[in-house]
């Protein structure tokens, strides 16, 4: 070994991953030992590994050097080891793997949310450029269906007190307005039964548009069954 016969140093040389293999077994990793080293101020020796100041900065490779790298790559690629999944991992990652591929046609869409033009694959089912374009459409298309399904239940509402009151007109039109919880009970049951709301507030709004309370309700229904609409 030159450094042997230069300074009487002696020493082995070893890959970096039997370095990490020996690390195994201390209690520090090999990554907290180089991060040291490298920003010690006890060390002189140039560490930079980019750059200028690397060791290795504008030093050419000789063609022996080239036949023995290529060789050791060549097996590296016929391996089935991680240093191949990890070179495989580099190449997907800068695209270059893609190299060579044919790609699948694209073609160029308007965003339904919010009117952006985005590309994707022609047999992509995507209608949004971004998930929150996506989300923002689903919540207005929920909005709109709750909606639609409030009014057409308060709609079912507002006919079942009809008729209700119709079906119970002598109970109706005796009842005083300081009786009405007593007598409009059966009906707030009935309404929970059939569509699972038992707020008279949302009755009230259900029958009105907006919630006028219980004596205006009776009234109402007072007033169905005097014209005996419905």
């Amino acid at each position: 070994m030159l450094l042997k016969k230069t300074y009487g140093i002696d020493c082995e040389l070893i890959s970096y991953e039997e370095l990490l293999d020996m690390y195994k077994f201390v209690p520090f990793s090999l990554t907290s030992t180089i991060t040291e080293w490298i920003e010690s101020n006890n060390t002189t020796i140039n560490k930079a590994v980019f750059g200028k100041y690397n060791g290795h900065f504008n030093q050419k490779h000789t063609d022996q050097t080239k036949r023995k790298i290529g060789q050791h790559t060549k097996k590296l690629w016929e391996s089935n080891s991680p240093a191949k999944a990890r070179m495989i991992e580099g190449l997907r990652k800068s695209g270059l793997v893609q190299k060579g591929k044919q790609k699948k046609p694209r073609e160029q869409r308007i965003c339904k949310s919010c009117g952006r033009e985005f590309e994707v694959i022609v047999t992509s089912s995507k209608l949004f450029c971004t998930q929150v374009c996506a989300g923002n459409s689903n919540i207005k298309i929920a909005t709109q269906v709750y909606v639609e399904n409030r009014a057409s239940i308060h709609q079912e509402i507002k006919q079942t007190v009809i008729q209700w009151a119709i079906d119970h007109t002598e109970i109706i039109t005796v009842t005083p307005l300081n009786k009405i919880k007593s007598t409009l009970n059966p009906l707030i049951e009935h309404i929970y039964q059939d569509f699972g709301v038992k707020d008279f507030r949302v009755i009230s709004k259900a029958v009105f548009g907006e919630d006028r309370g219980r004596k205006e309700l009776l009234r109402f229904m007072k007033k169905v069954c005097n014209e005996n609409v419905c």
